[in-house]
């Protein structure tokens, strides 16, 4: 082995992967992780003042691997690496920028959720926030699902990147208020910074599936009690790091032991429907796990280092 570690760049990331690929790798992680394949390392916090150090990982035995996601907050920002292990040899695979693999498996899991627990036709698309994850969430979307209209809200929104969103899809794309994105709306995603509920849980039409991304602390919130009481279910990644982060879950005043929680683990191990029976409302709430950064990193590995897919 070279006695250079092999760095693969945010450029290098986004060249090499798209977001099928990604939700793919997310799909077969979470069955991995399902059957006793896979285990998670929870995202560790350090802070100092105002600075932050985080990590957080995962084994994925099945493919014989694993690795950890480290990043600092400094002024609300964040800059990832991640150190990735082979599990075979017990050497260092590669040092990636995780900036870009962030932001594909953010919004690859929204559309990985959404194809499984989401109305199977949705016409309207209302999305909060469209920003560099804002924006990631709108293409992975529109990657599987034909919208008719996207409702955007963003009080600084770029007319521009409207307009090609709109030549790209073929919807109908335009800025509204709040309430008039969310009503009708079939697929509802927040990815904003807000620490407090971005829209009335009342506006939600039955049958609406909402994913909630923008913040993975127990102190903030993009949803709001209304949207909570209204879920029929309520689906997390897994649920030991979900139902401790998610500011959305921390803070809910109606939460009880008989809240409708599922986790990625359990609909994957066939131990609950995807979608429920009747026209619920369902709530995805994404913080982030450590095990989708190790997938996506590997698949990465594989296709800038291998040129080719995951070797089995």
């Amino acid at each position: 082995m070279s006695s250079s570690i092999p760095f693969i760049s945010d450029r290098q990331v986004a060249e090499a992967l798209d977001y099928r690929c990604v939700a793919a790798v997310l799909g077969e992680a979470f069955a991995s992780l399902a059957a006793g394949g896979a285990a998670v390392h929870r995202r560790q916090r350090t802070d100092c003042r105002d600075l932050r150090l985080s990590t957080m990982g995962a084994v994925w035995a099945d493919r014989a691997v694993a690795g950890v996601k480290v990043y600092p907050t400094v002024r609300g920002q964040f800059s990832f690496s991640i150190v990735l292990f082979d599990l075979q040899s017990n050497q260092p695979l590669a040092v990636l920028d995780g900036n870009e693999l962030t932001r594909l498996r953010t919004a690859a899991i929204t559309t990985l959720v959404a194809s499984k627990a989401a109305a199977l036709r949705p016409r309207k698309l209302a999305l909060f926030g469209t920003g560099l994850q804002g924006r990631a969430q709108a293409d992975a979307l529109c990657g599987w699902f034909d919208f008719e209209e996207i409702a955007l809200v963003d009080p600084a929104g770029d007319a521009v990147w409207v307009q090609a969103l709109a030549a790209r899809t073929g919807s109908r794309v335009a800025f509204t208020t709040p309430e008039a994105a969310v009503r009708g709306a079939d697929i509802v995603v927040t990815a904003t910074r807000s620490a407090t509920p971005v829209f009335d849980g009342a506006w939600l039409a039955p049958g609406a599936f909402v994913s909630a991304i923008g913040t993975s602390t127990p102190k903030g919130r993009e949803l709001d009690d209304t949207a909570m009481d209204r879920a029929g279910r309520i689906i997390v990644e897994w649920k030991p790091q979900s139902l401790a982060e998610a500011g959305e879950i921390v803070l809910w005043q109606g939460r009880s032991s008989h809240a409708p929680f599922v986790d990625l683990p359990e609909l994957y191990a066939g131990e609950a429907p995807w979608r429920p029976a009747g026209p619920a409302i369902t709530v995805f709430k994404s913080v982030g796990i450590g095990l989708a950064d190790v997938a996506v990193a590997q698949l990465a590995v594989e296709r800038v280092l291998h040129g080719g897919e995951l070797r089995r």
